[in-house]
């Protein structure tokens, strides 16, 4: 039997790996690995190991053929980490592996135990009875309750200019820092860019030298001990903070100096680490403090300041845990004035999250007919029964489009979507329809199926392409292809600084309650945590 554990990005899977590696594989003699993304290495480590770290992505395309492999069938745990992130734009991946777990389970008469774990939701109960937890396997505590209790103050700079308000917010984060790290205790400073990354940094050393007398107030080792690590950095602006006790990460930087960094904030011997905002997924920086200095990033796609997604924010606040160590941590949130009040109520409270399945079926339900799980227009609507969606339909039909909440309503909302979302697949040529019922795929399908690539992809590929293409055409058929719309191009060309590798927004809406109706059942044995 085996063990499968979902990490909802690349960063966090890595770190779990590194952690049940030494945990499960050298203490336990356990065999823990790591899917890669690359079909046949992964199944081969599918064969033989008996802990299992995915991202959603890469079970989904290795479950996909789950009646062909009997390893994705003799899973008997399946562990599901932030399923909040059902709300963001990765949810729709998650929401299918999970449900195509449940109908496994059920069509092999085998029982999979979920466990699900997620920051406290508004609507968990629906979360939990989706994934086949009982009552007595639910549990849902408020925001407020953590391992190690957090205090949260949320200050607003009244400045509209973004540059103008980023280089205000430097004094009140050093005053955060002498005031709530006292007695040398580790405080993290969470910036948008790595120019802010810098520019912190250098603006803390240069109050700190204001103020401190002859040692430097934030280093906490010695200057000999120091002098080794330094002499290893390549960053020259790198060289200049570390003396001072103040270091600083992201994504830019050499991987070498960012070990270096990181070991010396970990290891106590320097007290401040500034750090970009896309480096809070998949560091381990525990700290007694943590600056959220700036609330907002640069978003290439719209051109414009971007308010941070929740769960970046959530991510953030939970690097001020230090268990066993401290009693309490303390946030400190900057942001614009204007929203002030949004962040209070978003982090104070529990937040409902809703599917938006519906928005991007098409590539599920070809992969689901390329491998015969989905034989005709009926077996479409059976599978969408097991979905979470599915469940949240009558509950807030405003956000679902649902015109009303009978059982009649409901069948028709199904049949529409399936039908529409069949016929764009009829037109990309990856479906073929006959006898306005059944269903079978074509060429195109099976290789938007097999490569993990979307139907718009293929179809766009298909249609652009002739055998006189050259260098330049291929290069532009290429660079349309609907995957690449998810990297950010700052205006001009090159990649902008932003979270490339990480969970976007959670779209938030607030639920309209009503009578539930029933949906697909398994014999599932499952916790949301």
């Amino acid at each position: 039997m085996r063990a499968v554990y979902i990490a909802p990005i690349e960063a966090l899977a890595k770190e779990r790996y590194r952690e049940w590696n030494e945990k499960f594989g050298k203490s336990l003699r356990l065999r823990v690995v790591e899917l890669t993304g690359e079909t046949a290495t992964d199944l081969k480590r599918l064969e033989v190991g008996q802990i299992i770290i995915s991202t959603p992505e890469k079970w989904d395309a290795l479950s996909r053929r789950w009646k062909q492999r009997k390893h994705v069938q003799q899973v008997s745990l399946f562990i599901v980490d932030e399923l909040y992130l059902i709300g963001g734009q990765m949810g729709p991946i998650l929401e299918i592996i999970v449900s195509r777990m449940r109908r496994i389970s059920s069509h092999i008469d085998s029982t999979i135990r979920i466990v699900a774990l997620s920051a406290s939701l508004a609507n968990a109960k629906d979360l939990g009875e989706w994934i086949g937890a009982t009552s007595h396997g639910l549990f849902n505590f408020p925001p407020g309750v953590r391992p190690v209790p957090l205090e949260i103050h949320i200050q607003g700079v009244d400045i509209s200019n973004f540059e103008a308000r980023m280089q205000t917010m430097t004094k009140p984060t050093y005053t955060s820092i002498v005031q709530h790290a006292k007695n040398r205790k580790p405080a993290l400073v969470f910036v948008p860019t790595r120019k802010h990354t810098k520019l912190t940094a250098l603006d803390l050393c240069t109050h700190s030298n204001a103020e401190s007398g002859d040692k430097p107030l934030f280093l906490l080792g010695s200057e000999e001990e120091l002098d080794i690590f330094i002499s290893e950095i390549k960053d020259e602006t790198l060289k200049r903070t570390l003396p001072l006790g103040v270091g600083y990460l992201h994504a830019g930087l050499n991987s070498d100096d960012q070990e270096v960094v990181l070991n010396l904030f970990v290891g106590g011997r320097i007290q401040v680490c500034v750090s970009s905002s896309s480096m809070c997924w998949g560091k381990p920086m525990p700290a007694h403090l943590v600056v959220v200095m700036g609330t907002q990033y640069y978003d290439g796609r719209e051109n414009a300041h971007t308010d941070y997604p929740i769960t970046d924010l959530l991510q953030m606040m939970g690097h001020a845990s230090r268990p066993l160590v401290d009693n309490s941590g303390i946030c400190v949130i900057l942001c614009h004035a204007p929203r002030k009040e949004y962040y209070k109520k978003f982090l104070y409270e529990a937040f409902p999250v809703e599917s938006h399945l519906h928005h991007f079926l098409h590539d599920h339900l070809n992969t689901e007919v390329v491998v015969g799980v989905i034989e005709n227009k009926q077996d479409a609507v059976d599978y969408l029964t097991w979905t979470f969606m599915y469940r949240r339909l009558t509950k807030n039909p405003n956000y679902y489009n649902l015109q009303g909440v009978s059982h009649r309503h409901l069948s028709d909302h199904l049949s529409d979507l399936v039908e529409n979302v069949l016929s764009d697949l009829e037109s990309s040529k990856c479906v073929s329809i006959e006898e306005d019922m059944y269903l079978k795929s074509l060429n195109l399908g099976l290789i938007a199926s097999y490569y993990y690539i979307s139907y718009t992809t293929i179809e766009r590929f298909s249609s652009s392409l002739i055998p006189k293409t050259r260098m330049k055409g291929l290069l532009d058929i290429l660079a349309s292809a609907s995957e690449y719309a998810e990297l950010t191009i700052r205006p001009g060309g090159g990649r902008a600084d932003k979270k490339v590798d990480q969970p976007p927004e959670i779209f938030i809406r607030e639920p309209k309650m009503y009578r539930p109706t029933c949906e697909g059942q398994c014999s599932v044995t499952s916790s949301l945590l």
